[in-house]
């Protein structure tokens, strides 16, 4: 399924429009949708942390996903998050979006406010996505995912087909 463009803003006030803005071809996005949700956001953060040194090509982000009809954000004086906000939120992959949460949940199939999500996105496609705290399982089947992706986009290629076989080579035959 497609990830839905979804404005929102950075901790420093930059709009960062998702998609088209996450880094990283593989892209962990963990949604939450109350503010008292981010210890359960907490238990993925110091793992993907971790993948984003191990994997180049892998980013994070966490999005807090807060009500509104019009998608607009609110005026603040600092021009990002409000001061709770920010420091509840400290650091620079923390998102928050105001949209209409019902709209958001059925768009990306999730099943209600109650609980995180986390959604692996490739190309602007939700891949995989999973509900709840991390648990070992979690951790090593996105950890094997990444693994699987680096592997089929190491730059290596058929040589038969990148250069052709001539069978003037040894290997040929």
């Amino acid at each position: 399924m497609e990830f839905p463009r979804l404005p929102s803003r950075d901790t420093s006030g930059q709009k960062v429009v998702l998609p088209d803005d996450l880094e990283g071809e593989q892209t962990l996005v963990l949604i939450s949708f109350d503010r008292r949700q981010q210890s359960l956001v907490g238990s993925w953060r110091g793992f993907a942390k971790e993948l984003c040194e191990m994997y180049g090509h892998f980013g994070y982000y966490e999005l807090l996903v807060l009500g509104g009809r019009s998608g607009m954000m609110p005026a603040m004086s600092g021009g990002g998050m409000s001061p709770e906000a920010a420091r509840s939120r400290p650091h620079d992959n923390a998102l928050i979006a105001r949209v209409d949460k019902t709209a958001l949940q059925r768009r990306l199939g999730l099943l209600g406010e109650g609980n995180i999500y986390a959604l692996l996105v490739e190309d602007g496609t939700v891949v995989r996505q999973a509900a709840g705290v991390l648990t070992p399982e979690t951790g090593d089947a996105l950890e094997d995912l990444l693994k699987q992706w680096r592997e089929a986009n190491s730059g290596w290629t058929d040589a038969s087909a990148a250069c052709g076989s001539t069978g003037d080579n040894a290997l040929d035959s």
